[in-house]
């Protein structure tokens, strides 16, 4: 056979089985069971048809315009038919292995939520609308019995331990810049027995210090703990920030499970805001103008 005319027959098997792979493809219905037809697969199809050895009389070779004519004709309309379906299960393919970009969540579920217990806390003193918070007894790192210190457009208390990074980056870098606003008082009361002092991390990253370790504790030993982590924070003497220790009576009744537990209250001493746990100082200085709107 002249070389010319065995080239063109190749070139219809590849055609036909072209179209038997897309013939395959198109009568999937069932995404569940759905057959991808690779082009590997095709190329298999392709060779078969090399291989074979052709053969074909003066009378084959004349009719094989009229069959080459049709065969393109059937590719044709079956690559118009097939190819929406092939666009889809490409696509799907695709879909199938991208990659989905998720950041990082800085809020109390992701970050300060990693040191409490579960939830937050659950005395009534630390609910929106409470009027009695600042009338909780405690107790100043020189053991004299206290309540809370009140400012005059609006106070922060914050319930904390001293082992926890999350409190400690408060009093590192919020709490300090919160009372720069005329009229505004902190309070920090330590309701953990439970020794240790945190490392608060570098400003940014966000919480990326770590817990302090320690035993158990009574409350002498809880006032010798908090001065030394007020002298480690560089707060011991910070004007408007007042430190205290929880008696036993008060742990109890605050029976706090997250740390830290913050609220903000009003000029009243009314609770406007509670937020869930640890707070950017951007946060912090929203929910205080919040409080003292």
């Amino acid at each position: 056979m002249k070389p010319r005319l065995k080239s063109s027959v190749r070139e219809i098997r590849t055609l036909g089985s072209v179209a038997v792979g897309l013939l395959k493809v198109s009568k999937v219905s069932r995404p569940a069971t759905r057959t991808q037809v690779s082009y590997s697969s095709l190329l298999d199809l392709e060779n078969q048809s090399y291989d074979e050895e052709v053969t074909m009389s003066t009378h084959s070779a004349l009719n094989l315009s009229k069959t080459m004519t049709k065969g393109l004709a059937l590719t044709a309309a079956l690559g118009f038919l097939s190819g929406g379906l092939i666009g889809v299960l490409a696509s799907r393919a695709l879909s199938a292995t991208k990659t989905e970009l998720t950041i990082p969540n800085t809020t109390a579920t992701d970050t300060p939520g990693n040191t409490r217990t579960s939830g937050t806390a659950t005395s009534d003193a630390f609910t929106v609308g409470q009027t009695s918070l600042l009338a909780t007894h405690v107790q100043t790192l020189q053991g004299k019995s206290a309540v809370l210190a009140k400012g005059s457009r609006g106070t922060v208390v914050m319930a904390m331990a001293s082992w926890c990074r999350f409190c400690g980056y408060e009093d590192k870098w919020v709490l300090p810049q919160l009372v720069k606003t005329s009229g505004v008082i902190v309070d920090i009361v330590d309701v953990s027995p439970q020794g240790g002092i945190a490392d608060p991390g570098p400003e940014t990253p966000l919480f990326s210090g770590h817990d302090g370790h320690g035993g158990a504790l009574t409350l002498s030993g809880m006032e010798s703990i908090m001065h030394q982590y007020a002298a480690t924070y560089g707060i011991l003497n910070a004007p408007n920030i007042h430190l205290y220790i929880a008696p036993s009576a008060t742990q109890t009744a605050w029976n706090i499970a997250s740390f830290p537990t913050l609220a903000f209250l009003n000029a009243q001493g009314t609770v406007e805001v509670v937020p869930q746990g640890a707070q950017t100082l951007s946060q912090a200085q929203y929910d205080l103008q919040r409080a003292i709107r």
